[in-house]
């Protein structure tokens, strides 16, 4: 089945892109039948340009389309700039996230019946894309020669994102909008429905400066643990290993984690988030030179330079050079970097328990 959903991927990347270059091609030979080398090096930069602001462009129409759909702003991202809401006021701060050049959060309203407003909150990014290319495509038919090409260039990418968006698949592991869509609609998958409020609900908490051990306990004790196939109720099942490890409850917790290593089917994301805690509990605990190689792989460490501005990622490396490497200097620099990632970290209600566990750490080294 997945070989059958990639070849379709492929197959539908083809022939959107094939369909927006022919069309490219009858466009640039009507407005512009001599091409210099200039004029592409121009319609590169529009290229660059374009994308840039579809991607503002589609982030915001996920904001309007859920604000439409009663939802509250949580934070707007585009790269690495973040606009958030700490104490009633807007906030800039500088936060990534792996594999994903933009995102915008919000926080969704109560359930009723174990259903909340899902297709516009999804579809508006996508549908943003669309109005932004149509209209691009409408100046060009009124202007000549460089411009109009520059315009349709707009257009051809406003199209693509929008398909990107609103075609259901999976890109790098991640489920575009289009696949939330089907996902979350159908009525067989009233968990995984659940799972997507809760987790955006948690987002949401932790953003405001909520604990993860304030956390309603309902919002995770619903999982069912024997039956971990789907990475939304995944991710619901994470918020209860968070919760004991803001406890201090660390041996629940480690029992927790590895649980959910050992039986839970999840993106990949997820699992070198988990990797990552276990490599930590290794380091405070049995500190084992076997054991750490075999979880701090080449690909787990790709995975933390991509994260590296995560405090937790701080803290882990913290860890390693205090607990494992014996490095004073490298661990003195990532402690650095730790409270700089508390500081322009978008989730508050991290930040305590974070401070905490470097403690612990602190605490494992004493004699």
């Amino acid at each position: 089945m997945k070989k059958l959903r990639t070849v379709f991927i492929v197959i539908v990347s083809g022939a959107i892109g094939a369909g927006i270059g022919l069309v490219g091609m009858r466009f640039l030979h009507a407005y512009l039948p001599h091409v210099g080398w200039g004029q592409l090096l121009t319609l590169l930069v529009v290229a660059v340009v374009a994308y840039h602001l579809h991607l503002i462009v589609h982030e915001a129409g996920h904001l309007l389309a859920g604000k439409l759909s009663g939802y509250t702003f949580v934070s707007y991202r585009v790269g690495s700039l973040m606009i958030t809401r700490e104490n009633g006021k807007l906030v800039r701060k500088k936060y990534t996230v792996a594999g994903t050049a933009g995102q915008c959060l919000l926080s969704p309203p109560d359930m009723v019946d174990g259903k909340f407003p899902l297709f516009l909150y999804n579809a508006g990014g996508a549908l943003m894309n669309f109005l932004l290319g149509a209209l691009c495509f409408g100046l060009s038919l009124l202007t000549s020669g460089l411009f109009a090409v520059a315009l349709f260039v707009g257009t051809a990418i406003g199209v693509f994102m929008g398909l990107f968006n609103i075609i259901p698949m999976k890109i790098g592991g991640m489920p575009n909008d289009g696949y939330n869509m089907l996902l979350l609609g159908r009525d067989k998958n009233t968990a995984t429905r659940h799972a997507f409020w809760v987790m955006l609900r948690a987002n949401a908490a932790q953003a405001s400066g909520v604990r993860p051990r304030e956390f309603p306990t309902e919002w995770f004790d619903w999982v069912d643990m024997d039956n971990l196939n789907d990475s939304l109720i995944v991710s619901a099942a994470i918020l209860r290993y968070n919760y004991l490890l803001d406890k201090g409850d660390l041996t629940e917790a480690r029992a927790c984690l590895q649980f959910l290593l050992d039986n839970a089917k999840m993106i990949e994301l997820l699992r070198n988030e988990l990797l990552c805690e276990l490599l930590f509990f290794e380091l405070i605990n049995e500190c084992r030179p076997e054991e750490i190689e075999r979880i701090y792989t080449k690909d787990l460490q790709a995975y933390i330079k991509a994260t590296a501005t995560y405090a937790s990622r701080q803290r882990l490396l913290y860890a390693y050079h205090r607990l494992f490497t014996k490095d004073a200097e490298a661990a003195g620099r990532h402690l650095i970097l730790f409270c700089k990632a508390c500081e322009t970290s978008a989730s508050l209600g991290e930040i305590p328990g974070e401070q905490e566990l470097i403690a612990v750490i602190d605490k494992a080294t004493a004699p």
